[in-house]
């Protein structure tokens, strides 16, 4: 396993791993997820509220830069740190889905870092590779993150500690799980990689990238919680700590 620094992290899918209608039926689901997440996105009140604006868009700068390290030789196979969790608990899904997509088509503009831009021609077809990354990296685990939730919303008491540990740690886990085994499927209805590879590379390696993910989203959410609890919109006083 080798560790690299690059700024092609957010679309670790090269167009040439998987079948182009393949590519472009994600590219139509993912549009359609984004429209969706548009509708149900708070914009306005993000845009009256300055403070917030610099959180968000603070988030978004800094989770670039952790897409910049990611581990893994094989293209498609790599993890980088998703973010995922942490951008659903603190923004909502809907706001979460824009910001991880922003990070993601801005690491496709930095892609090469200091070696320049991608040519015009390049660029455009690792544009069709938006759609699949986009609902690997982005909508399968901030689904996985909104469902963790409410399920212990609606199944578990109200109490910080489970914020902390089950929505935060153990839903960060989860959304990593969630990502890594749907790409698992996909590559191997493809074709991509011989099963062997796919076991070897990404299922047993999984474990190793779900911790690391569920730590630090769940240090930093508690960090948040307790300094700053207006930046985390999922986390309610009255809910999680008033009365307990």
């Amino acid at each position: 396993m080798l560790f690299e620094s690059s700024w092609l992290i957010g679309l670790h899918i090269p167009p040439s791993l998987l079948p182009s209608w393949l590519m472009w039926l994600a590219n139509i689901i993912f549009l359609g997820v984004i429209v969706f997440a548009g509708r149900q996105a708070p914009v306005r009140m993000l845009l009256q509220n300055q403070p917030s604006q610099h959180v968000y868009f603070g988030a978004m700068v800094v989770l670039l830069l952790m897409w910049g390290i990611k581990a893994g030789v094989t293209p498609g196979l790599g993890f980088h740190h998703l973010g995922a969790t942490i951008f659903t608990l603190m923004f909502g899904w809907s706001l979460a889905i824009f910001g991880l997509g922003a990070v993601l088509l801005l690491s496709l503009v930095l892609q090469n870092g200091s070696a320049g831009f991608l040519p015009l021609d390049e660029m455009l077809l690792q544009l069709t590779t938006l759609g699949v990354n986009g609902l690997l990296s982005i909508v399968v685990p901030v689904w996985a993150s909104w469902v963790v939730l409410k399920f212990t919303q609606r199944r578990l008491p109200d109490n910080f500690f489970i914020y902390i540990f089950v929505v935060a740690f153990f839903g960060a886990g989860i959304a990593v799980a969630a990502s890594r085994l749907v790409a698992i499927l996909v590559f191997w209805l493809a074709g991509a990689y011989p099963n062997d590879t796919l076991i070897s590379q990404s299922l047993l390696m999984m474990p190793l990238f779900m911790f690391p993910e569920a730590f630090i989203t769940g240090m930093l959410i508690s960090i948040f919680v307790v300094y700053k609890p207006s930046w985390v919109i999922t986390f309610e006083d009255e809910r999680y700590i008033i009365g307990k």
